[in-house]
């Protein structure tokens, strides 16, 4: 996601301290998928935080709406301009995250197969076949559950790049054209990711209920709906949400599909929806705050970047780090514990600062070859806005 186009009028949605509150809840998302997998491998789950990791992919899902709908209003570039940025902006962290977990499974089984069990090397036809397969995010499709090696949270960007293919069969068409294209992507994609979509559409409903309502205030109600939704998540992780979901018939029709291809959480549906209300509150009371300071935004701004990375790379660096801890005849203990933890965590985070720039270079290469190579202006990502706080201009990448 390389250039970034301006949009002209400021935006009543995106205020500054919107923009800041929402990269922190994609940090805090990815942070909270990073423990709850920590805790896996280190056989020590922190209180609360570390319990449910599908709460942060239930905030990626709605938060993806978001951007995407925000991104879709103004001056928009065209089709193929859309899918460009799309493609930046996964493959700039997805190619890495593949090369990565061939290389790291292939040394730390060759160090340690025990600490892999019950997974065994994969010959090279099937890392070529799986690589390929994620790559082109086709690795959930109907009744496909493709792992590329250990790395189990690439599937769902499998599901976010066919939300996106829906959208913008619904954006860039009209009529019966518009029908035929999203019928044809949704048949190709599958019912185990269409049925996680109404998720990802409350973030796109959010945008446009907030672009009517964010500009006129009503602290006390944002309050209140802020409160709500933080008490309804907390409830939620500390009841166990989602044993009372499965333990309801209603459940059990979603949870028997599996033949189908589809293996999806029902309480997801209600944890989007506190998500939705949780972003739907602060914006309705982002008013009473002041505007943070350009040192906040950037220190902020830099953190999340490094979220899609994080949640990308942690999975094949804490088996590799556990592969390592094996070969010292560390297999449990205050270090070892310590060691899952923080390892890949510093690893993860300074590789995502590496690939940051590599965006640029995708969109570069995908514009020449598509020739789209005019120069837009700006730098980051593909998206910025102009976001309305004094006298500075704030942006927010997409």
């Amino acid at each position: 996601m390389e250039n970034k186009t301006t949009f002209s009028q400021p935006s009543n949605v995106l205020q500054p301290n919107l923009s800041v509150y929402l990269d922190l809840l994609r940090y805090f998302a990815a942070l909270m998928v990073y423990l709850f997998h920590a805790g896996h491998f280190s056989r020590y789950k922190l209180p609360f935080f570390g319990t449910y990791g599908g709460l942060g992919v239930a905030v990626f899902f709605v938060l993806s709406g978001f951007v995407i709908a925000f991104s879709s209003t103004g001056k928009r570039r065209d089709i193929v301009d859309y899918f460009i940025a799309r493609f930046a902006r996964l493959w700039s962290v997805a190619l890495p995250a593949i090369l990565l977990t061939l290389v790291l499974d292939t040394l730390g089984q060759w160090l340690a197969l025990s600490a892999y069990a019950p997974m065994q090397p994969y010959p090279a036809y099937k890392w070529v076949a799986a690589s390929g397969i994620t790559a082109l995010f086709l690795n959930e499709i109907w009744f496909l559950d493709i792992w590329l090696g250990t790395n189990g949270p690439f599937w769902s960007l499998s599901y976010e790049f066919w939300y996106y293919a829906i959208f913008a069969t619904l954006i860039y068409f009209r009529g019966w054209k518009r029908v035929a294209m999203a019928s044809l992507v949704i048949g190709f994609a599958g019912p185990g990711i269409l049925i996680a979509f109404p998720v990802w559409l409350l973030g796109v409903g959010l945008f446009h209920l907030l672009r009517k309502h964010a500009a006129a205030g009503r602290p006390l109600l944002g309050a209140g709906v802020l409160l709500v939704s933080v008490v309804g998540l907390t409830l939620y992780v500390m009841m166990g949400g989602s044993k009372i979901f499965t333990a309801l018939p209603i459940a059990y029709p979603l949870v028997d599909l599996k033949p189908w291809g589809i293996n999806f959480w029902p309480q997801s549906y209600m944890v989007g929806f506190l998500i939705a209300l949780n972003i739907y509150g602060f914006a309705r009371m982002q008013q009473v705050f002041r505007n943070p300071s350009e040192k906040v935004v950037r220190l902020v701004r830099t953190t999340a970047e490094t979220s899609f990375g994080l949640y990308l790379f942690h999975y094949p660096l804490m088996y590799f780090c556990k592969a390592i801890l094996a070969v010292a005849h560390i297999p449990q203990g205050t270090f070892y514990v310590l060691a899952i933890y923080i390892a890949p965590f510093i690893a993860a985070t300074w590789l995502s600062l590496k690939c940051e720039p590599l965006k640029f270079v995708l969109s570069r290469v995908l514009k020449t070859l598509f020739k789209k190579d005019k120069v837009r202006p700006a730098h980051g990502n593909d998206v910025s806005v102009v976001l309305a706080g004094g006298d500075r201009e704030r942006r927010i990448d997409i």
